[in-house]
């Protein structure tokens, strides 16, 4: 946002309430650019204000993403319960950022930032503009070193630099114990002192490398601390995988497992580029979700996918952890959607016309198996097409079938549907009866011949031995992954018989849902029986009774469903 009296790009992030209590009163030591801004919270403030000093807005947003993150990790910090316990090694690690400040910076400013509040540093005889520069320089050093060491025998180190370790813990997340405060706090003083030696012998002249700098650890060190820190306060990760084991999630379907854990796993990846690691939700802003799903609609994802597939997985399994009240600061993403003009999505046809129906349909019947392409994939070409045409079920109903599936019902060769043979949608079953052109066409003959299971796939069990790496789907048949592959192989299929177009024709696997519905009701079928065939909810009375006890309507019906002539 912009203020009104400047053109510069203001961040602005409302605090969450959580933490508001503890935020309000307390002075933040912000980044932004190359410097520290300090923000001092009053005690009526509902949210951060800070000028990114740019105009330029791309310099802005990547700004605006390094402030957004250091606040999460402030927040991290104030909402930790448990302080923690750090080794000497991240101790050190915490104030090599102190060390690298503080030699790169000019001494006047390292002096000014050591007065006491309200106090002038130049009353205290540290005055720099005197005619040796480099002799003054030195003298102030070795002063302030002498100081520091006054300070230390006097007990009043932690008075000295304790804004500084203040702001390292903050700007990491941390919140410590008293014995590793003090650690931090001896480890600061330590840097300072190098510091301000460093600086002394480059006033000197000598600029020779710096061996002090090689003294300090890896800062992967502290990763662990950041670990236990976020053990209390989960990840999107965490909650996503506290959620699917969770007894109020026995009876979600693996289709959808797989679809949210592809969702979280696009969250994490975002997140963490974002900030450099996966923060905890406790942490994660309104500003988080909405980059996320303008990532999202910048590769190309409609707002209807961005609003029922991301934002509905992570919004169902935040809400959960807010009702399990294991997310006490509410859930980031509520109330977020991207919206839609009607005239720009959901106006296109969904149905295929005609000629699009004949065409896939000639092409289904006429294929030539590819060389070494699988018996079984050259099948469900062959064959799923045309079941979709006289069923109107979905593409996995269809392409899930088993040998086993195939049965005579009430005296009328039928498919079976159910979720046994892989994954149905409303976890229902039931029976719909082959269209007599199928018969003809040797349907039967085909099932005879094949070998016992599936008819299309080949379940892959071996992809989840103790070894392999976790399952997204919690399915120890190995049908979801074969499922999903023949189904994408089935839709380019069918695009590659499509009449060219301009791309806004439907989806032609879908489309065979919506075209036998339109038949259906074009040539007098009831609507009950419209939906039983499709496992659509009838939405009255009769919704409440099996689809079984319409089969007979649905045998009689199909005499109303018309043979598809293709040559």
């Amino acid at each position: 946002m912009t203020r009104k009296d400047s053109s510069l790009i203001q961040f602005r992030e409302r605090i969450p309430r959580d933490v508001l209590a503890h935020v309000r009163g307390r002075v933040l030591d912000i980044p932004v650019a190359e410097s520290t801004v300090r923000v001092r919270v009053t005690a009526k403030a509902e949210a951060i204000k800070v000028s990114l000093r740019t105009r330029d807005p791309g310099e802005a947003k990547a700004r605006h993403a390094v402030v957004s993150t250091h606040l999460a990790n402030v927040y991290r910090s104030l909402r930790t319960t448990t302080p923690l316990k750090l080794t000497q090694a991240q101790c050190v690690a915490l104030s090599e950022d102190c060390y690298r400040a503080w030699t790169a910076t000019p001494l006047a400013d390292q002096l000014r930032g050591l007065a006491p509040d309200g106090e002038d540093w130049t009353e205290l005889g540290l005055d720099v503009a005197e005619a040796e520069p480099r002799s003054t320089v030195q003298r102030i050093a070795e002063s302030q070193q002498r100081d520091l060491h006054r300070l230390i025998q006097a007990g009043r180190a932690h008075e000295a630099v304790a804004p500084f370790v203040n702001r390292a813990l903050l700007s990491r997340g941390l919140r410590v114990d008293a014995p590793s405060r003090d650690a931090v706090t001896a480890e600061f003083v330590r840097s300072m002192t190098d510091a301000w030696a460093m600086q002394a012998k480059r006033a000197r002249g000598d600029f020779s490398p710096d061996t002090n700098a090689k003294r300090f650890p890896p800062q992967s060190v502290l990763k662990k601390a950041n670990r236990k820190n976020g053990a209390e306060q989960p990840t999107a990760t965490d909650l996503f995988n506290r959620w699917r084991q969770h007894p109020d999630q026995a009876s979600v379907t693996p289709s959808t497992l797989a679809s949210y854990s592809a969702v979280f796993d696009r969250f994490k990846a975002f997140l963490t580029k974002r900030h450099g690691a996966e923060p905890a939700v406790s942490g994660l802003t309104r500003a988080d979700i909405r980059a996320y799903i303008d990532k999202r609609s910048e590769n190309g994802v409609k707002p209807k996918t961005i609003n029922a597939v991301d934002l509905g997985a992570i919004n169902a399994v935040f809400n959960w952890a807010v009702e399990q009240e294991i997310l006490t600061s509410g859930n980031p993403a509520a109330r977020i959607k991207r919206k839609a003009r009607k005239d720009a999505e959901g106006s296109g046809r969904k149905t295929l016309n005609d000629a699009e129906a004949t065409a896939i349909l000639a092409k289904a019947l006429h294929y030539v198996p590819a060389p070494r392409e699988s018996p079984k994939l050259a099948a469900a070409k062959r064959w799923v097409p045309w079941l979709m045409a006289y069923t109107g079920t979905r593409v996995g109903e269809m392409a899930q079938l088993r040998k086993s599936d195939v049965v005579k019902f009430d005296g009328h060769w039928a498919i079976a549907v159910s979720k046994e043979a892989g994954t149905v949608k409303t976890k229902s079953a039931w029976h719909i009866p082959l269209h007599p052109h199928l018969i003809e066409q040797g349907f039967l003959d085909f099932v005879e011949a094949a070998p016992d299971g599936h008819l299309f796939l080949t379940p892959r069990p071996d992809l989840y031995r103790p070894d392999a790496p976790p399952s997204r789907t919690k399915d120890p048949r190995g049908i979801l992954g074969p499922l999903q592959s023949v189904k994408n192989k089935l839709a380019a299929f069918a695009k590659e018989a499509l009449p060219a177009s301009n791309g806004s024709g439907p989806a032609p696997n879908h489309g065979w849902r919506h075209r036998f519905k339109a038949q259906a009701r074009k040539n007098g079928i009831d609507k009950e029986v419209r939906d039983a065939f499709a496992d659509h909810a009838s939405g009255d009375v009769a919704g409440d009774y099996g689809k079984d006890e319409l089969f007979s309507a649905m045998v009689a019906a199909l005499d109303k469903v018309p043979c598809y002539e293709c040559g």
